[in-house]
């Protein structure tokens, strides 16, 4: 059974569906872990090998962790 995905892209560009990458969540080191104070919506930051300049932030859909690195 597939786990707890992230999902990672950049709106920046046209196609994202094309740039984006699913990461299990077992596979991150979370640094942190809150809700926005604003919209309520849980949020992570975290860090992966794959992403070495520093910890990321992915807000929870319902679905899945997304990521946007824009």
């Amino acid at each position: 059974k597939e786990g707890i995905m992230i999902r990672i892209w950049n709106s920046a560009y046209f196609n994202q569906t094309e740039d984006e990458r699913f990461i299990e969540l077992a596979d991150v080191n979370i640094v942190t872990q809150k809700i926005c104070e604003f919209t309520g919506a849980p949020y992570i930051l975290f860090e992966h090998s794959d992403f070495p300049l520093g910890a990321l932030r992915a807000v929870y859909d319902g679905t899945y962790w997304d990521c946007d690195l824009d």
